[in-house]
């Protein structure tokens, strides 16, 4: 069910839900003394703007007031002022939707500011006739709003990198637990297929948290400009490397388990538990680093004196070593090297340019949006039930850009709001004195928050509570408002469900061509940035070179994502799903193969067979970009895929005389990387591309 899920403590958002249930207090406090009714319509600004708040709204604070500030004004006074006029309502509410939809290619900041713009205009719709003077809600909605934005730019005064270290720690914990799934590999009878699937989408979760953190450093960055490096950039740095060498050791599993003794299985199964746990340990204690480095050394005593060893073990206890390194001591970047570019975002005058181009995802999603909301109005004159406006906001809450999210959105808040209308019906049933309900009220709105990105359908069913007890203390009637709440919560889901299925929607085979051949393109020039370390005789990480590390990581948890989305969708509409089921496994042994012929650019030291390592890169890139060409062009213009793989071999043959001793290393890894990319090839000419 949807309100059963793991409790994980440090992936509840604390911040925001402290200092929104703080704020709550303090004016539910001063509306016990003067007006409760105000009070709690502020509390409403207090949420809206709790849910804009991003790590966004931080890089230009004056401005990001400035912008709340307007964008809820605008929202609230428009509805005041239109409210009586539904049919010009109605044109303001679907131009409105459309525009404010539209704005998250601003960025992050103007999009969640936007959102929850529509969120402050439903608010006042809801309560329109809680005045005598209709004026009076938007002025409490907007000093609601504000208080809150005040508050949250003091505390980050204090305190700017809370947010950044909060999401290091969790990107930590997430190579930790990836570390420890790793480790079931090393069990007999253990199902590899099912834990490698797994260890790819534990991956890609690494390289999106990843992309969060990189785009929160870039708002610290502009900050502090005249500061160079930090602590912060110095464990992402490090968080990427780890994730690198977690993913190079890549073994043939089944044949360790025929050739290794079940002793040192399980003995190199201990020490990669010990090395998970210290990955997600803040604190660790040094003398821990000794022990563990002792413990591989005996691994690798033992393996060295029996015959038929696969040379990836070898390699993968080597790696050992430098991942218990990396977990124990401080890593130290080139600073010249650590500052972020700004991220590619468009212009108000480009905004406006591309409002009509519906060959846009974005432009398809707000109209799909607009359509939607005018819908419910309607739905909502047809009923005359001024609580029936509950339907627009489970609309605009349920509905994402994709079936996948909306799906899965849908579920919580019709369970959420189920239990949460027995929970109210509990409230309702024992009549509670009204400063029991007020004093309840903070409470609701910190659970709200804390859950509302980790279990939605939890802070849903907290939230009716709150509408519940704010409609008892209003001297409405909360049971008939519960009522209606249900049924229009049942209403939305199933208009949300045929929104995504009929009005303009994006199904996930129409992305995969771009987004296969730009996992590609990411990928050679990963692959490009390794080989010229290998013959530039450098092991320091570029600015270059990370980049292209951290774009190859990124299109790959795409990949991921994008097959997961699909499974959610219409069986008539994944056809592509079992190609892709094999791709995202064969590019994620790909990178995993890269990942470690980067580790191994320590180990080549014969000059002369650069030129042989040359050949086969020129090879691997010529590959890439046959693949990416046949995915990306029609098919009148699409190059060959017959090509044989006989010249990569005769490149291999000529490279191995060439290198003596851990060199060898190398040649193994491009024999591999031969084999993803043959593999990988065979998988587009066979399937329903």
């Amino acid at each position: 069910m949807a309100l059963i899920q793991h409790l994980d403590y440090t992936k509840l958002n604390w911040t925001t839900a402290v200092k929104a249930a703080g704020l709550a207090v303090v004016i539910l406090c001063l509306g016990l003394i003067t007006d409760l009714n105000i009070a709690l319509t502020a509390t409403l600004g207090v949420v809206a703007a709790g849910l804009a708040d991003s790590p966004d709204f931080y890089q230009h604070r004056r401005q990001s007031i400035v912008l709340m500030a307007g964008s809820f004004s605008l929202a609230t006074l428009s509805v005041t002022l239109l409210f009586p006029w539904p049919w010009l309502f109605a044109i303001g509410l679907f131009s409105s939707t459309y525009l404010f939809m539209r704005m998250p290619v601003l960025g992050q900041k103007y999009g969640s500011i936007s959102l929850c713009s529509l969120i402050i205009a439903i608010y006042t719709m809801l309560g329109y006739s809680t005045y005598d003077n209709p004026w009076v809600q938007p002025f409490w909605l907007v000093i609601g709003a504000l208080s809150y934005a005040l508050l949250s730019v003091a505390v980050y005064e204090i305190h700017p990198t809370g947010w950044l270290d909060k999401q290091l720690d969790q990107v930590f914990r997430q190579i930790s637990l990836y570390q420890l799934t790793k480790t079931r590999l090393f069990q007999r009878e253990a199902n590899i297929t099912d834990i490698q699937v797994k260890l790819t989408a534990q991956s890609a979760d690494i390289a999106e948290q990843l992309g969060v953190i990189r785009h929160a450093l870039y708002v610290h960055q502009q900050r502090n400009k005249q500061q160079v490096g930090s602590s912060q950039m110095d464990r992402f740095f490090k968080a990427q490397l780890l994730h690198e060498r977690l993913s190079s050791s890549h073994i043939d599993y089944q044949r360790l388990h025929r050739v290794l003794p079940r002793a040192i299985l399980a003995d190199t199964r201990a020490v990669l538990v010990k090395i998970a746990r210290v990955m997600g340990a803040k604190n660790v204690d040094p003398s821990l680093e000794q022990e563990l480095i002792a413990a591989v050394d005996n691994i690798e005593q033992a393996r060295s004196s029996m015959k038929d060893m696969p040379p990836r073990f070898a390699y993968m206890l080597k790696n050992l070593k430098k991942v218990i390194a990396l977990c124990f001591h401080e890593q130290r970047f080139p600073e010249p090297e650590q500052r972020f570019s700004p991220f590619k975002r468009i212009s108000l005058k480009q905004y406006l340019s591309q409002a009509l181009d519906f060959s846009l995802s974005v432009n398809r999603h707000a109209l799909r949006m607009a359509t939607l909301m005018l819908a419910a109005y309607g739905l909502i004159q047809l009923s005359g039930d001024e609580h029936a406006y509950w339907l627009m906001l489970s609309c605009l809450l349920v509905v994402k850009p994709n079936y996948h999210d909306t799906k899965k959105r849908v579920d919580k808040r019709v369970y959420g709001t189920i239990v949460g209308v027995a929970l109210a019906a509990a409230v309702s049933y024992f009549q509670l004195p009204n400063l029991l309900q007020v004093i309840m009220i903070p409470g609701l709105v910190l659970v709200f928050f804390l859950f509302f990105h980790f279990n939605y359908a939890i802070s849903v069913a907290f939230i009716t509570v709150f509408v519940s007890i704010s409609l008892d203390l209003q001297g409405f009637p909360a049971h008939e408002a519960l009522l209606v709440r249900t049924i229009v919560t049942l209403l939305g889901a199933l208009m949300a469900m045929l929104a995504m299925r009929y009005l303009w929607p994006d199904w996930q085979h129409k992305q995969s061509r771009n987004i296969i051949s730009q996992l590609f393109d990411n990928i050679a020039n990963y692959q490009t940035a390794i080989f010229e370390q290998y013959f530039n005789g450098q092991v320091e990480e570029t600015t270059a070179f990370r980049l292209s590390r951290y774009h190859a990581y990124q299109s790959e948890a795409e990949l991921v994502r994008h097959w997961q989305h699909m499974l959610a969708e219409p069986s008539d509409k994944q056809r592509l799903s079992p190609d892709l089921y094999q791709l995202v496994g064969l590019s994620h042994h790909l990178l995993s193969h890269l990942s470690a012929l980067s580790t191994h650019r320590t180990q080549l030291e014969s000059k002369q067979a650069e030129q042989s390592l040359a050949s086969l890169g020129q090879l691997i890139q010529d590959e890439l970009q046959v693949m990416h060409d046949y995915l990306l062009l029609k098919n009148n213009q699409r190059p060959q895929l017959s090509r044989d793989f006989d010249g990569y071999s005769r490149s291999i043959n000529q490279l191995l005389p060439q290198l003596v001793g851990s060199e060898l290393l190398i040649a193994y890894q491009l024999q591999l990387i031969g084999k993803d990319l043959k593999n990988i090839r065979q998988l587009l000419l066979n399937g329903k591309w």
